[in-house]
């Protein structure tokens, strides 16, 4: 116990605060970024992103980190299938034996198709790699439907354990109508079957561009998030999902949410990337949180649903960044993940630090929850430089994540060297949340866990220890409704009757607590 205490403490004190570490350290354009973490292993980590290697061709550059991602190897590039091809769109996950898959694209760029997508798979850590086997080709449907084509896998031990799926799009150049497309591996990705088209039942409609997110359950039940416009179904944009308990045979739909008119639709200047999430909790098999970049408050934030019952019902759509609504600082290009003991993590674009509004030099921001999306730590920087904003073009669309029990893993692109690059950073839970956990039973009360609405004293004992001290409370998006400093009387007949969360700071010390008020 001993080590693992010493440990634990030294990756906390490395994991912040640090420089952002460079990924690609190259003299080239780069983008496009994709992580995952070995389950067995926290300090092994993988990330694939995109490489300009001529004016007009991508290769996929694959680099692993064996110290927390400190340091990482000189990258590998995947090969070509033609001269004439370019590569897109890295996607990495883990099973839970600790192989690394990695599926891309790997195509001629035209209508007249040819390529496809491919996948291969690390066995040591990310050192070598398999050949990659074609999942999907280019000209299978006259859609070209190779788009993001995102990876999952089944974890979960059941009767579909070590299936792969592989959820893909039509190009955003092909013609409407545009589908979701899924194609499945029971042979660790060395043959797929036929991919089927999966939005039937809840057409993509007029919704171009749109791509699935798949993510499977502790249960091995698999979910694919979407979003889907057709008036004969509704007169909104609506989020939605289909969802599958026997090994992607058959899928049942569902809906998170009606997005508000307007939310969705892309700006006329393009200074934000539009996207969405969706991820199991692999501890709680009816737990999913579902990130989407949403501009009802008039301008561009994060927003989040939850599901505690495998989907079949979703909280309101709450706000995630925590800066002052509507004040014209844009957030965007959403990613979020769970590490294995059900902590979850949501990172994003922010323009908060900057100095020119929604044009403004950006930071990766990020939240960390420990209670399955019931509430989110303050807002915190992931990333220590900022950088120039890159408006979102072809090849600059999303960043990832990946968590292992004690540290937030992050990658991005950005140019601040004047030249796009790949960036790590890392956070560790406690840095975040304190000394403190959100569900430790141990943890001194600061006030009480019920509260009728009028005030409340906090704990003598903190007092005592702690007799300089600032309070925050929050309400579930995370906006800060109470601030006070080194007064133990807090007076909240104001705030309406819901949950919130108490910070208690003092120095380096915070002590974070859900409380109800009545």
């Amino acid at each position: 116990m001993k080590k693992l205490f010493i440990l634990f403490a030294l990756i906390s004190v490395h994991a912040f605060p640090q420089s952002d570490i460079p990924v690609s350290n190259n003299f080239t354009w780069n983008g496009e970024i994709s992580i995952a973490v070995n389950p067995n292993d926290p300090s092994n980590l993988v990330a694939a992103w995109m490489k300009l290697t001529t004016f007009t061709i991508v290769t996929i550059g694959i680099s692993h980190s064996n110290d927390y991602g400190n340091t990482w190897s000189n990258p590998v590039y995947m090969p070509h299938f033609s001269n004439s091809y370019t590569s897109a769109d890295p996607t990495l996950i883990t099973s839970s034996d600790g192989t690394f898959y990695f599926a891309y694209i790997d195509f001629n760029g035209t209508t007249n198709a040819s390529g496809g997508v491919f996948v291969t798979h690390s066995s040591d850590g990310g050192d070598s790699w398999s050949t990659p086997a074609q999942a999907i080709d280019a000209s299978f449907a006259p859609d070209i439907p190779i788009d993001r084509p995102w990876l999952a896998i089944d974890n979960s031990n059941g009767p579909y354990n070590g299936k792969l799926y592989l959820v893909t799009k039509s190009i955003k150049e092909a013609t409407m109508t545009h589908h979701i497309y899924i194609i499945r591996s029971n042979d660790h990705g060395l043959s797929w079957d036929t991919p089927r088209i999966l939005d039937n039942v809840l057409p993509v409609g007029g919704t171009a561009n749109t791509m699935g997110v798949p993510c499977v359950s502790s249960n091995g039940s698999l979910y694919v998030n979407y979003l889907s416009f057709d008036i004969s179904l509704s007169l909104y944009v609506r989020d939605v999902f289909m969802r599958s308990n026997d090994g992607g045979q058959t899928f049942i739909p569902g809906i998170i949410a009606n997005l508000p008119y307007n939310s969705v639709i892309p700006p006329a200047d393009s200074l934000f990337q539009y996207s969405y999430h969706i991820a199991a909790n692999p501890d709680d098999s009816n737990n999913l949180i579902h990130l989407i970049t949403d501009r009802r408050d008039g301008d561009w934030d994060i927003w989040y649903n939850v599901s505690q019952d495998g989907g079949n019902t979703w909280s309101a759509t709450s706000r995630l960044n925590d800066d002052p609504i509507g004040n014209g600082i844009g957030q965007d290009m959403c990613w979020g993940g769970f590490s294995s003991n059900g902590s979850y993590a949501a990172l994003w674009r922010d323009r908060r630090d900057g100095s020119g509004g929604q044009t403004s030099d950006y930071r990766i921001y990020g939240t960390l929850s420990l209670d399955k999306g019931l509430s989110f730590s303050p807002n915190f920087a992931l990333s220590q430089t900022l950088a120039p904003l890159t408006v979102p073009v072809t090849g600059n669309d999303f960043l990832g994540t990946c968590l292992s029990d004690s540290l937030i893993n992050g990658v991005w692109s950005d140019k601040r060297t004047g030249l796009n690059q790949e960036y790590f950073n890392k956070r560790s839970f406690q840095s975040v949340s304190g000394t403190q956990n959100l569900t430790n039973a141990k943890d001194p009360w600061i006030i009480p866990s019920v509260i009728q609405s009028g005030f409340a004293d906090i704990n003598s004992v903190l007092l005592k220890e702690n007799p300089s001290y600032t309070i925050n409370i929050y309400d579930l998006p995370g906006r800060i409704v109470l601030h006070q400093s080194n007064n133990f009387h807090i007076v909240l007949s104001s705030l309406p009757r819901g949950m919130y969360i108490l910070c208690f700071i003092s120095g380096t010390r915070r002590i974070y607590q859900r409380f109800i008020l009545e």
